[in-house]
């Protein structure tokens, strides 16, 4: 693990490329994955990740070192991710390869079964929570970031934070119970 203060070093002496090497060797698959976790997909997550670091480069040298530098470049691939979702969002387009009408009523016809113990699909799961609870259960649960990093990354107090993990646990538990009676399990 490469030390911060080697990177602090580089930008005081004046070699922001030496900075940056050091940058992307540290935080280029944390970077990928927190743009993956957000958008579900690898080719988007692989061109934000790129795209935030193209922001650090061109920030690195008007680092202040007020936040720490993970949170810092954290924060930048956070919103270089919510605005491309937010783009997205605007811009919905249909793939080439989507299922016409008929696929999709041949899929909806077609009763699916789930095995007994066959585990929850995480992914499924946040997908049907609300975006603040989604966001608050990766840092905190998948990332395994603490309450305070998590707080801060969000920019929310402490204890909205801590609210919304616990409606985030409350609402999954719910979810669970719900669908195992749906689908005649005995355990959520």
């Amino acid at each position: 693990m490469i030390d911060e203060t080697r990177i602090h070093q580089h930008l005081a002496a004046g070699q922001p490329r030496e900075a940056f090497e050091l940058v992307v060797e540290r935080f280029r698959e944390k970077i990928f994955h927190l743009a993956l976790s957000m958008t579900r997909n690898p080719e988007t997550a692989a061109d934000l990740a790129q795209d935030t670091l193209l922001r650090v480069w061109k920030a690195l040298p008007a680092y202040n070192g007020t936040a720490s530098l993970s949170t810092w470049i954290y924060t930048i691939a956070r919103n270089v991710c919510l605005t491309e979702i937010s783009r997205s969002a605007r811009r919905r387009t249909v793939p080439l390869d989507a299922p016409g009408p008929a696929e999709i009523v041949a899929e909806i016809e077609a009763p699916t079964t789930v095995e007994s113990g066959a585990g929850i699909d995480i992914e499924a799961a946040l997908a049907r929570l609300p975006e603040r609870h989604q966001r608050v259960l990766r840092l905190f649960y998948l990332e395994q970031r603490s309450y305070e990093e998590t707080a801060e990354l969000l920019a929310l107090p402490l204890g909205t934070v801590k609210t919304h993990l616990f409606r985030a646990r409350k609402e999954l538990v719910r979810l669970a119970s719900r669908d195992a009676a749906t689908t005649g399990d005995t355990e959520p």
